[in-house]
């Protein structure tokens, strides 16, 4: 009997002993706020958020490394030169282009081309005239070669070097007009829908043949030395500046120390790769026009992520891709997105900050 009796009390205890163990497993924790973490779970699918951009299916643009749907790259870029004369501002459609030249002109001005592949702006200009050594350039990417007429050696160069010549002056109306809201010869407008339609009217190839640039999958530092902004005094009224960003990582362009925006969108224009090319230029004429060495061989500085680095520059012809050199004589490989490519004397001092 007492052998039952003291079995009967040590289950007893026991199963207080299990009760009041389990009991405190359920209590709150007591800690710091600071100490809390809470996971918050999605009610669905749809709340959640995925920062990674969806890259399945599509394929780097050869022109800039943007990645896109490949039929977007499956088309001829098309080259178009850009009036930057104080009386065309601002541009329409520049803020779209991959990659934008900034060259000197006669008169100490500056003018713009801009190459296009996976963007097609529905409004682009105003369109002004072809000069030699943008044709250097524009040959790189086999474009098709928008313009405004042009110097009497652009125009005999665009007829030897068999370019896809897309002239306002030998086209209608319906692919190069002119708006009312600023005076001729600032206002010749057109689309990229008129641009491929004049391609297609002149049986031209529909897709380019070219050299691609490098690119980093993901934008990377070139460990140079830090520049927040650099400044370019090309002359008066034509002073181009780029000041970083380094919450957003990417360059915004100014013009005369106030914001460079496009026309439509209103957007101040913006780079990811600034390159500053010196090359040898020199007046040839009674007009004013240069000449502008675009094969050969010079210096310059690349600046991305808020850095800049002194590099070298080639273009073994007029056909052939300008390449950008680390002193060490690496290739430069470039961060995935838009390219201003700046064309300046070899006797300007750039102005970094």
């Amino acid at each position: 009997m007492r052998k039952k009796f003291g079995a009967v009390i040590l289950w007893m205890m026991i199963c207080v002993l299990i009760f009041t163990t389990g009991c405190g497993k359920n209590k709150p924790a007591v800690s710091e706020p600071d100490d809390v973490v809470v996971i918050e779970t999605p009610e669905s699918p749809s709340d959640v958020v995925d920062t990674r951009e969806n890259l399945e299916g599509k394929v780097p643009s050869p022109i800039s490394g943007i990645y896109v749907e490949k039929e977007r790259i499956e088309r001829r870029p098309f080259a178009v030169m850009f009036d930057n004369m104080v009386k065309a501002r601002p541009q329409a459609g520049l803020d779209q282009a991959e990659v934008v030249y900034e060259f000197l002109a006669e008169g100490l001005i500056t003018r713009y081309m801009g190459i296009f592949l996976i963007n097609e702006p529905e409004t682009i200009g105003s369109v002004r005239s072809a000069r030699p050594y943008f044709i250097d350039r524009a040959l790189e990417y086999d474009a098709l070669y928008v313009h405004v007429g042009g110097s009497e050696q652009a125009k005999s160069d665009i007829k030897a070097l068999k370019m896809a010549d897309i002239d306002a002056l030998s086209r209608n109306s319906t692919i190069f007009w002119r708006k009312n809201h600023k005076q001729a010869p600032h206002n010749m407008y057109t689309s990229s829908q008129a641009i491929r339609k004049a391609a297609s009217e002149s049986k031209y190839n529909t897709e380019g043949v070219f050299e691609s640039l490098k690119f980093h999958a993901n934008a990377a530092k070139p460990n140079g030395i830090e520049t927040l902004k650099v400044s370019l005094p090309y002359s008066k009224n034509y002073t181009a500046s780029f000041t970083y960003n380094q919450e957003e990582e990417i360059y915004y362009r100014e013009i005369n120390g106030k914001p460079h925006q496009d026309e439509i969108s209103k957007q101040q224009l913006k780079a990811m790769n600034i390159i500053i090319q010196k090359a040898a230029t020199k007046v040839i004429d009674s007009e004013g026009r240069l000449e502008i060495e675009m094969v050969g061989k010079g210096e310059g500085y690349y600046l991305t992520q808020g850095e800049m680095v002194e590099i070298a520059w080639e273009k073994k012809s007029r056909k052939g891709i300008t390449r950008f050199f680390e002193k060490n004589g690496k290739e430069i490989q470039f961060n995935p997105g838009i390219t201003w490519i700046q064309v300046v004397p070899k006797t300007m001092n750039p102005i970094f900050e």
